[in-house]
């Protein structure tokens, strides 16, 4: 087990700006969830979440195709608006207007050594940077 700390993301801004997400403890569902503070308004505020699912204590006859440790992996990023003003004048509280969401999840079998386990993470990484792939996230442009 490693300690839990702070996870720094940076931006896509033309200057980047490092995030912090301060880990705020897990959910009765054991997902370990991180929160950007630097917003406005909590109901804002960005978050992480991470989960680690192993599997169950092995019994007899119990074969290992059936076993994997499940990593799942999110980012969550409300978007606020102001719906009008009141007769009075003053703003009414900000409302979540919708809430884009990117999630991964690795599963590797219990037999997955620590450097499979390491290149399916790399793939990840040169995954999400290829070009197909930016173009359809950043763009909307399917492949053809």
């Amino acid at each position: 087990m490693s300690a839990v700390a702070n996870i720094v993301i940076n931006d896509a801004q033309a200057t980047p700006v490092a995030h912090t997400f301060i880990p705020l403890g897990p959910d009765k569902n054991g997902v370990w969830w991180f929160e950007d503070q630097s917003g406005a308004s909590p109901i804002g505020f960005n978050r992480v979440s991470l989960q680690l699912t192993r599997p169950q204590v092995a019994f007899a006859g119990t074969q290992s195709r059936e076993r994997v440790n499940r990593v799942k992996v999110g980012l969550h990023t409300p978007v606020l608006e102001t719906l009008g003003t009141a007769d009075n004048g003053i703003l009414p509280p900000p409302t979540v207007s919708y809430v884009p969401r990117w999630n991964c999840e690795f599963i590797a079998d219990e037999r997955a050594t620590q450097q499979i386990r390491k290149d399916q993470r790399a793939y990840a990484l040169g995954l999400l940077a290829n070009a197909q792939v930016v173009a359809m996230v950043e763009t909307l442009q399917g492949v053809y």
